[in-house]
């Protein structure tokens, strides 16, 4: 019981346990959303409910019914989009049709139901991205109804196949793995059929989203495998503290202690598949509609299409909380098995390291098709992805007979488990603090050697240096950081209103400072406008030209600057108002990658318990704390670049080459900018006062992880007060904002406000400014005087 105690109720697994919950569901409400912004979620959450009512009310119905009713319920839809915006409807024939309705009375009456999307109708693009959104959502009904109506006919067309295939050359031969194969998976969809082989399974139709969504969001399995790791580290916690020897020499210190930890692997396994899949699960069924009927067959949810067991959905829920539980044990287990076996405790995490990045590689890029695959399927990650055992159908060859990837697993477990259970508890017992020393272990001896030929000659920088590239694994974290920054995505575009599809179509032609040039463009245009089919649209598209052109030459021969006319939708892309949230949400990664590289520079000492001791060298002091700063203004600088540089050089190579010299007033949203700059001009102070705010994270991460006894708890905290703040902010939760310094960091949206010429956007720049100064003063003093 006292293991049990040490290993539950320590504060930092409880904190870190927490907050992987918490980022988790997070993650998951905006894995729900088109995108992450404020009001996103909302209208997520109206999809749900609208489809959830859907379902519900037409589940009665024949599946043939439900297709029509969703195809009036769409058709209704776009008459009241094409009514509300004066666009012509077109019959097949391409003969312009009268309008849906008589007036705007009517066409709102035959909605009425609809009250969120009738809030949106006085902005254009909010509502027809909200109303597409109703469109796809009565797709997906269809789909669901059609999948019903169309089952029991898969189930025969598998028998079909099975029978045509069987007569073929390429699986002619009698005892070979393809005809098992073929016969195998025939008699297994068979029995979902009925006795005269054709009525099936009883599908029935439901609403399915809340279940779908959750079998697509895979981060709660990997949530699961870094949660059983962290409580794995918590065994070897004796090594790290020297207590070792003492603890085997006690009465239950060996074996007893061996079973306690097989136990307390179960219980956390129980509570990661609690957490980290059945409540995601829950929050995303009662997020999408909350009905959900359980007693309905497996099978009438889409993905467990090629599924063969006959259960209910509520007892498939069962059965993989049993399976998910038990396959968590396992790797508890093996993760226990493969770091117990390294004697030192910092190299046992690196021994883990490739094989589970080898596991991963053989899961996720081996061809099914390779004689190798049952390394794919005979792997870690099965345990990890087991609803996969249910949704993926498939015959694993093994000496030329089919046998299936759950069967195999189902088969192997138990006998996993018991091997594993042996292996462990026979470690615990066997393996000594001195003596019987590992392989790897003696390998790193000679290498320490070997290396200290030149350590011993290392500066306090070179030291620090060290200390945060391999002893906190901050290599590890830049190659993550490097990795992971490559699928960061940075333009987000808006469509052009269609009354000014021509005039960009113009602006894009012109680009480039006004010149005579520019007026001779503008003549030849409107005498071609003049023989085309539809002069007016063309004329009025020019008539808005000259005036913006006009209006330009105006402000630049008042404020001193080249008017340019510029193609400003390239912009906006990248630093505009559209993309908004992409850049909050781009701006809080970067604040991640900041704190996880800072957060050990000023804990680590304290970890290990040298602080009083480097406080009493000469340079332990003042001059440690400047090559502390200068490693964390290095490791900021290098966050900074594999976010906002590379944004910078993508949107530079992509569009911004020829727009570079240009004046930033010439861009409509930035004519009242306080500085005279050009584009480029501009991008240099953008991307300077992102790095600056960026210091002032990492100067208030190095502060709260010196209040902090260890690297782990830094991360956490760090993450709990400067990260998840930004999160809930990206979320939309607007009073978030005021304590976080995500929109600072961000940086765009605020100097866009500058551009309409409100001043007081800089009051946030001045206090993260002032933050991360006086952070940094408390730490040198805290340092110094403590």
């Amino acid at each position: 019981m006292g293991e049990w105690k040490r290993v539950f109720l320590n504060p930092g697994r409880i904190g870190l346990t927490l907050l992987l919950t918490l980022l988790l569901l997070a993650l998951f409400a905006g894995s729900l959303m088109q995108r992450v912004g404020p009001g996103e979620l909302n209208r997520a959450l109206e999809m749900g409910r609208y489809k959830g009512e859907l379902t519900e009310k037409w589940k009665d119905e024949d599946p043939s019914e439900i297709v029509r009713l969703s195809e009036e319920e769409e058709a209704l839809l776009m008459d009241y989009y094409y009514f509300l915006y004066g666009y012509e409807r077109w019959d097949s024939e391409g003969n312009v049709l009268p309008p849906a309705f008589s007036s705007r009375e009517e066409a709102d009456y035959a909605i009425s139901d609809m009250t969120y999307l009738l809030s949106l109708r006085d902005d254009e693009l909010m509502f027809s991205e909200t109303l597409f959104m109703y469109v796809d959502a009565l797709h997906e009904v269809q789909k669901d109804a059609e999948y019903i109506a169309g089952y029991t006919d898969y189930l025969l067309k598998i028998q079909k196949q099975t029978e045509d295939q069987s007569k073929t050359s390429i699986f002619g031969k009698k005892n070979s793995f393809s005809m098992r194969n073929l016969k195998k998976t025939a008699e297994e969809f068979g029995k979902l059929l009925g006795k005269d082989g054709k009525h099936a399974v009883p599908v029935s139709f439901g609403n399915n989203t809340g279940i779908e969504k959750w079998l697509q969001f895979t981060l709660g399995d990997y949530f699961g495998l870094l949660l059983i790791i962290v409580f794995v580290m918590a065994f070897l916690e004796e090594r790290k503290k020297g207590l070792w020897s003492i603890i085997r020499t006690t009465e239950g210190g060996r074996r007893k202690l061996g079973f306690a930890r097989a136990g307390i692997l179960l219980a956390v396994s129980a509570l990661s598949a609690a957490l980290f899949n059945m409540l995601p699960l829950l929050l995303s069924v009662h997020l999408n509609g909350g009905h959900t009927d359980l007693s309905r067959a497996i099978q009438s949810v889409q993905s467990f299409r090629t599924c063969t067991i006959r259960t209910d959905i509520r007892g498939w829920l069962i059965q993989y909380f049993i399976v998910k539980t038990f396959s968590g044990l396992f790797l508890g287990l093996f993760i226990w098995f493969v770091m117990g076996s390294v004697q030192n405790a910092q190299l046992s995490l690196a021994a883990l390291l490739p094989v589970l990045g080898g596991e991963y590689a053989l899961f996720s890029f081996l061809p099914v098709q390779s004689f190798l695959n049952l390394f794919k399927y005979l792997n870690l990650f099965s345990c990890v992805h087991t609803s996969r055992l249910y949704t993926n159908y498939l015959n694993i060859n093994i000496f030329s007979f089919p046998v299936g990837n759950r069967r195999m697993m189902m088969l192997l477990l138990p006998i996993l488990l018991a091997l594993f259970i042996f292996l462990t508890v026979w470690m615990q017992a066997r393996r000594y603090p001195e003596g019987n020393r590992d392989i790897l272990s003696g390998i790193a001896l000679r290498l320490n050697a070997l290396f200290d030929r030149f350590r011993r000659r290392f500066t306090a920088g070179m030291w620090e240096g060290y200390k945060v590239l391999f002893l906190e694994y901050g290599i590890v974290i830049m190659v993550i950081i490097a990795i992971a920054s490559k699928s960061l995505s940075f333009s987000v575009w808006a469509p052009i209103p269609e009354s000014k599809r021509v005039y960009y179509m113009y602006v894009k032609d012109v680009q480039g400072s006004i010149s005579e040039e520019t007026d001779e463009y503008i003549l030849r245009a409107r005498e071609n406008a003049e023989k085309s089919a539809n002069p007016w649209e063309l004329q009025n598209a020019l008539d808005m030209l000259e005036e913006r052109i006009s209006e330009l030459r105006k402000q630049g021969g008042r404020e001193h600057f080249d008017p340019w006319i510029l193609y400003d939708r390239d912009f906006d892309a990248y630093y505009g108002k559209t993309p908004e949230n992409r850049q909050r949400l781009n701006a809080m990664i970067a604040m991640l990658f900041v704190i996880f590289l800072t957060a050990g520079i000023s804990s680590y000492e304290k970890q290990s318990g040298v602080v009083p001791m480097l406080r009493s060298l000469k340079n332990g002091r003042r001059k440690l704390l400047f090559r502390k700063i200068l490693i964390a203004l290095l490791l900021t600088v290098f966050s900074w670049g594999f976010v906002y540089l590379r944004e910078m050089l993508q949107f530079i190579s992509r569009y911004g080459s020829g727009m570079l010299p240009a004046s930033l007033k010439s861009i409509p949203d930035f004519a009242a900018f306080p500085l005279n700059l050009t584009v480029r001009g501009y991008l240099v102070l953008l991307e300077g006062t992102r790095l600056l705010m960026l210091f002032s994270v990492a100067f208030s991460s190095l502060l709260i992880s010196s209040y902090l006894p260890n690297v782990r708890v830094s991360y956490l905290a760090g993450t709990a007060v400067l990260v998840l703040p930004a999160l809930f902010t990206v979320l939309g939760i607007g009073v978030f904002r005021f304590v976080s310094p995500l929109i600072p960091v961000s940086a765009a949206e605020l100097y866009l406000k500058a551009g309409s010429g409100q001043r007081l956007c800089f009051l946030p720049f001045v206090i993260w400014l002032l933050i991360g100064h006086a952070a940094l003063m408390v730490w040198l003093r805290k340092w110094n005087r403590n």
